[in-house]
Parts: C-alpha cells; sequence; structure tokens
C-alpha cells in the first residue's frame, strides 16, 4: 500500500524534491506583489510629500527626491530586470536553504527569512545606490528602514505562503520524482543559459526607442535579466514536462 502523501515524505532539513518549480513559481508571485505595494508606496508618498510640509511630508518628499529615487528612474530597464532577477534568485536560495530549517506555518516562514534581505538592503543596496547605511543619506528620516522592512515582508510572506501550497500534495521520493526534479534544473540550465545573451541582444537592438528611460548598456544588461528569469521559470517547467513517464511510473492510474 502507497504511503500517504504528506509533510513527512522528506526529513525536516532537506528540500521537496520539486523545490526547483515550487521556487521559481513562489518567487515571480512574491516579486510581483512586492512590486505592487512598491508601485502604491511610491504614489503615496508622491501624493503627501512636501519639501515644506511637516515631518512627514517632508520625509515623505524625500523618499521620492533622493540619489536612490533618480538612479533607478534613470536606470528603469535595467532596475526592473534585475528586481526580478534577485526575486526568483532570493526564492530558491529560501526553497533550498531556508526553507527546510524554519519552523512554522509557509507564510511565516518566508517572513523570518525576508530579514535576510532586508538587511542586506540597508547595509549593502542603499549605500552602493548613494542612499548612505541604512537609508540615513535620502533624509527621509526612519521611513527607508520601516518601509523597506514593510516591503521584505510582504514578499516573504507571499512567498512562503505560495510555495507552502504545493506541499500538502508532495510526491512520494521514488526515483520518477528524483528524475522529474533532475529534468526541471537541467531544463532551468537551459534556459538561463539561452534566456540571459537573448534578452542582452534584443535590448542592445530596442535601446533606441528608449532612450528616453535608460542608455543603450543598462536597457541591454537589465533585459539580459528578465531573460535569465523567464528563461529559469520557462526551462523548469519545461524540462519537467518533457519527463515523460519511467519505467518505475505507470501510464495511466
Amino acid at each position: 500500500m502507497n504511503q500517504p502523501h504528506s509533510l513527512e515524505l522528506r526529513s525536516s532539513d532537506a528540500p521537496r524534491e520539486e523545490w526547483l518549480r515550487a521556487g521559481v513559481l513562489s518567487g515571480f508571485l512574491a516579486t510581483f506583489a512586492m512590486s505592487i505595494v512598491l508601485l502604491i508606496a511610491y504614489w503615496l508618498a508622491s501624493s503627501i510629500g512636501s519639501a515644506s510640509g511637516n515631518v512627514l511630508q517632508r520625509w515623505s518628499w524625500a523618499l521620492v527626491h533622493n540619489p536612490v529615487a533618480e538612479q533607478t528612474a534613470n536606470r528603469v530597464v535595467l532596475a526592473i530586470g534585475a528586481n526580478l532577477l534577485m526575486g526568483l534568485v532570493l526564492a530558491l536560495l529560501y526553497a533550498r536553504v531556508f526553507e527546510p530549517i524554519l519552523h512554522g506555518p509557509g507564510w511565516w516562514r518566508g517572513m523570518q527569512f525576508s530579514l535576510l534581505p532586508w538587511l542586506l538592503s540597508l547595509i549593502i543596496f542603499l549605500p552602493l545606490m548613494g542612499g548612505g547605511l541604512f537609508g540615513m543619506d535620502i533624509g527621509a528620516g526612519i521611513l527607508p528602514i520601516v518601509g523597506n522592512l514593510v516591503l521584505h515582508l510582504i514578499y516573504g510572506a507571499v512567498l512562503g505562503a505560495a510555495y507552502a501550497v504545493p506541499a500538502h500534495d508532495w510526491l512520494d521520493d521514488t526515483d520518477v520524482d528524483r528524475a522529474h526534479a533532475a529534468a526541471a534544473e537541467r531544463g532551468a540550465a537551459v534556459g538561463v543559459v539561452i534566456g540571459l545573451p537573448v534578452g542582452f541582444l534584443l535590448g542592445w537592438w530596442f535601446a533606441p526607442a528608449v532612450m528616453g528611460l535608460a542608455g543603450q548598456p543598462e536597457t541591454a544588461i537589465g533585459l539580459a535579466f528578465i531573460g535569465a528569469a523567464i528563461g529559469l521559470a520557462v526551462g523548469s517547467f519545461a524540462g519537467m514536462s518533457r519527463q515523460g513517464p519511467t519505467a518505475a511510473e505507470p501510464l495511466a492510474r
């Protein structure tokens, strides 16, 4: 008799067999959710911000008018591509390394993990972009710290919740499942290898049409990131779908 599907089919510190495919899908959803909230926050800060208003208004104005925002606006294609690719990389890191060792429901595991990229954003990304350590050079008080925290917690909650959804339908640890997982990994690798140069070439070709948003190198690199992310997702799912039934897997149920 087959063992019932349950969370007990893997050890507590081992990733699930389908971690790559589930991680890619969860990463897309989490990055999309985080981007939507970021756009809403940017619109809100633009609406209420004032250089001569009260403290909150001045802080909100500074969130929109600072070196980080200006550099992002000048390299919008690159920023979109980097954000998408980084969202997927973090999702795969969560699925492969952190999710198995964290505790609690999926959304809570994801929120715990999100504290890592939040700290990296404050101590590495913001200083590199001219915002200073913890965003203190932006002139927006604690808003960069709190805003970054909220954005990353939303990313982590969506990531963890989405990744946990298929957990109730895991397959048994069989040769068939391992073959499917290996096929997904091969497909993802091929997708990245193809998507990266194709995206770069398309970006270089279409750059003159978006010169008002970004220069040719930034556009090419940005679309290369987007191409790599799309290739990773498509390759992963294509690899799984091309892995037909094996000798150990029945053709019909």
